[in-house]
């Protein structure tokens, strides 16, 4: 079609006077001009809006972009909530959250709603929808008492709400989730067995069910009163709360996502300075690592062993950092070289290259070779030989000076400590200190990482 109206084109632009007449009846010029118009047409045809259309997207992006410019906790919880379902979608979300400030809360029974909502101080809080095991019913009767007052604490929470739709699972599954943590109770708490090997949410759920049915019995009796018949609650039990990784991949199971913290907080510093890929990039951007040395670093999540046709063992190893989550393998030499470090939970640091397999022997295809492993925790302490302040001389006041010494001089260590002071545009001036060394704690990182005019790294 493109073709035969291109020739009718040329013919009517030749017949049309006024045409002619710009060209100064020129049929070269004319032609030139008419080759460049279609092409132009041409080009744009491959991908063409109407008018209409792309005005409707320009005022849709302006919309948005207003939203998120003026109310940016309202826009992002609407905006998590339209994702609820896709927790891909949900974590990329949660992370332009975190870049703009905007703090998400995990679900709480006296603040959340069924979907991501904004409460009175301006953060967004985790929908109860959200929690697997938690329904549409269980949801909107917990809302629906609430609206008599909030839950004072967990005793009050089931003497009140329909323990036939926040059944023991729903409840259990909040608790795990963080959904009762504004009771005061440890998450642990509520798992605790008893001499009898009856949990404290078994008890609670008893407490509940009997109190609400004295109440029913009473309010059908002529003379009876509740206060009549007194049911005693259960005693929360004394128990230690569980690790940091146990309760984060709890509620990872129930929400889909580490809301709370995640399990390699402690290490950013390390993975910040030490790691020159993340897993995202890894996976997506693998060509453009050929023939480099990789370093990445993550958390092992799953582990995968096998024999092969020859009878020796293998392992596929699966693990995860901020970004995203990566897959291993480990035959012969490298699965007896590194099978020690093969622990699900256990964080990691991985030095390897994008290299031509090495088998079959013509193969184009690349793969990561492991080179090295080591714990994450001992990166630092190997590693780490160097701390490098950049200032930039605008903002090298002396209160500034005199703040960085006062926290260098509270954290005297044996790393060697340097300077560069930069003016925008210009090279910057390297120095390095000989009266002091710096040892790295987290008070000295932290400093450093809540003053945005100063930056740092570690070699």
């Amino acid at each position: 079609m493109m073709d035969k109206l291109k020739v009718e084109f040329i013919n009517g632009c030749h017949d049309n006077p006024k045409f002619m007449e710009g060209v100064g009846g020129d049929n070269t010029k004319a032609d030139k001009l008419i080759e460049k118009i279609w092409s132009d047409w041409e080009a744009f045809a491959k991908y063409a809006f109407n008018k209409s259309h792309s005005v409707c997207y320009a005022y849709i992006a302006y919309q948005t972009g207003f939203l998120k410019a003026h109310y940016p906790a309202e826009f992002m919880a609407a905006v998590l909530s339209r994702n609820l379902s896709d927790i891909t979608k949900v974590t990329i979300f949660m992370d332009e959250c975190k870049r703009m400030g905007l703090p998400v809360l995990g679900p709480d029974v006296n603040e959340s709603y069924s979907t991501f909502t904004v409460n009175k101080n301006g953060e967004i809080r985790f929908g109860m929808a959200g929690i697997k095991g938690v329904g549409e019913q269980a949801v909107h009767d917990i809302i629906e008492e609430r609206k008599n007052g909030p839950f004072k604490d967990i005793f009050d929470f089931v003497e009140r709400v329909n323990l036939r739709s926040v059944n023991k699972r729903t409840l259990e599954n909040l608790a795990m989730s963080g959904g009762f943590d504004s009771f005061g109770l440890k998450r642990s708490q509520y798992f605790q067995i008893d001499e009898t090997d009856v949990t404290f949410m078994e008890h609670l759920v008893k407490y509940g069910n009997k109190l609400q049915a004295e109440k029913i019995n009473n309010q059908q009796t002529l003379f009876g009163g509740v206060e009549d018949y007194v049911v005693t609650p259960p005693k929360a039990p004394e128990c230690a709360e569980w690790g940091k990784l146990e309760r984060l991949n709890k509620e990872k199971e129930l929400i889909g996502i580490y809301l709370s913290a995640h399990p390699l907080d402690d290490f950013k510093t390390t993975i910040n300075n030490f790691c020159n890929a993340s897993l995202s990039e890894l996976s997506s951007e693998f060509e453009s690592f050929a023939n480099k040395d990789v370093n990445i670093a993550g958390m092992i999540t799953a582990i995968r062993r096998g024999t092969t046709k020859n009878g020796n063992p293998f392992a596929i190893v699966g693990i995860e950092d901020f970004s995203d989550s990566y897959e291993l393998a480990f035959f012969g030499k490298d699965f007896i070289e590194f099978g020690n470090y093969f622990v699900e939970g256990l964080s990691i640091y991985i030095s390897g290259r994008v290299q031509t397999r090495s088998w079959p022997k013509d193969s184009t295809e690349l793969e990561f070779k492991v080179k090295n492993i080591m714990m994450l925790s001992e990166v630092l302490e190997k590693k780490a030989k160097e701390f490098t302040l950049e200032i930039p001389i605008s903002a090298l006041t002396d209160e500034l000076v005199t703040e960085i010494v006062n926290c260098i001089d509270e954290n005297k260590g044996n790393m060697k400590l340097n300077f560069e002071i930069f003016d925008k545009g210009k090279k910057a001036l390297k120095m390095f200190s000989r009266s002091y060394r710096v040892e790295l704690t987290n008070e000295l990182i932290e400093y450093f990482e809540n003053n945005s005019e100063i930056k740092f790294k570690i070699n």
